[in-house]
């Protein structure tokens, strides 16, 4: 079942959005990072971790567990390192502050790591991978978060569903980027399923008795199930030990959910990782390289129910091409959600500029 959608100017969408994290003392210069993560997901597609957040975010305000103006903090053990700690300020502020140290090593040193502790919820992880891979560099990113994964073999939570992007230039294409879950299925799909009544395939989660279920609601109440069993179980333990035990932030189930914890900080950890590629091949050379790359399997024939052969970031990079044309497309919930925040604020919310399916 899908949902009715209006869209609205990327620019409308920005400024209301900057002024609303504003009107909860964020400064501005932190208002426009936070809103750029929002809208840059919602161009590309992935309308889970947009605007749509913003109520989120908000609430977590109301309740004085985010900082609006953390003091963030910078060591470094190594010249190539560097530690944040984010003093529980807004996930993508302290992680544009990480990002931003590893960029920096990374031009002095070939290569750049941060750890980031005390923060937030950051938005998608791609966001900040791309940042190396518009740099010359291969970049990687990573994030804990709340538990509601299941390890392999288990029927309690101990991980999120732990996020992990990777991305490189890909010369004349734009960027090459994975971003996944760990888990078979994004938390927000269950959640999307329930709200229309509808089920989910088998082996998506669950039940709080640790049983599979099909039921939606069962398994918004159970735990979710990790992608290839026993391997993704692995890697989402990867990420709790890079993002949360080598960061210093909370790990092994101890991030609080955001939507349901109101009872201290979350203290989400996150890793950031780029490289030069000039440090092992002259940058042109690889995206050459790159560039054969996607021609070879471009070349393959496509699969019975496809059309064309597609790597991964190239449907994120048509779909923010298009967007940014036409507007970001809201359901009527997620705009009205927040108009309601806008209003508070004492702003005005835009008007769509079309309808969208």
């Amino acid at each position: 079942m899908s949902e009715q959608r209006q869209a609205y100017s990327v620019s409308d969408l920005r400024t209301v959005t900057e002024k609303i994290f504003q009107h909860w003392n964020v400064p501005v210069e932190h208002s426009i990072t936070i809103a750029d993560t929002l809208i840059s997901s919602n161009l590309r597609g992935v309308d889970t971790h947009g605007v749509a957040r913003i109520p989120g975010y908000i609430e977590r305000f109301r309740t004085k567990l985010v900082e609006p103006v953390p003091e963030i903090k910078i060591t470094s053990r190594m010249p190539f390192a560097a530690s944040v700690d984010g003093g529980n300020g807004m996930g993508p502020v302290v992680a544009q502050a990480a990002m931003h140290e590893v960029l920096k090593r990374a031009e002095s040193f070939g290569i750049g790591v941060a750890t980031a502790k005390h923060s937030n919820h950051f938005g998608t992880a791609a966001y900040y991978a791309l940042q190396a891979a518009e740099n010359g560099c291969i970049g990687i990113c990573l994030s804990p978060a709340s538990k509601s994964l299941a390890p392999f073999g288990s029927m309690e939570p101990l991980f999120g569903t732990n996020p992990i992007a990777a991305a490189a230039p890909a010369g004349k294409h734009s960027p090459w980027v994975m971003d996944m879950a760990t888990s078979i299925a994004a938390r927000g799909h269950i959640r999307l399923a329930a709200r229309h009544g509808q089920a989910i395939p088998e082996g998506w989660a669950l039940d709080k008795e640790g049983r599979p279920t099909t039921d939606a609601e069962a398994a918004l109440k159970g735990v979710m199930l990790p992608f290839s069993g026993v391997k993704g179980s692995a890697i989402a333990m990867l990420i709790d030990i890079l993002g949360g035990v080598l960061s210093g932030s909370a790990f092994g189930g101890a991030i609080r959910d955001m939507t349901q914890d109101f009872t201290a900080p979350q203290d989400v950890g996150h890793f950031f990782l780029a490289f030069q590629i000039e440090a092992l091949m002259p940058l042109e050379e690889f995206n050459a390289r790159m560039e054969e790359e996607i021609a070879r399997l471009k070349a393959l024939k496509p699969a019975d129910g496809f059309k064309e052969v597609l790597y991964p970031g190239e449907p994120e990079a048509r779909k923010e091409k298009q967007r940014s044309r036409d507007g970001i497309p809201l359901t009527v919930q997620v705009a009205d959600a927040i108009r309601k925040e806008a209003e508070e604020a004492g702003l005005g919310f835009p008007s769509p500029v079309l309808a969208s399916a």
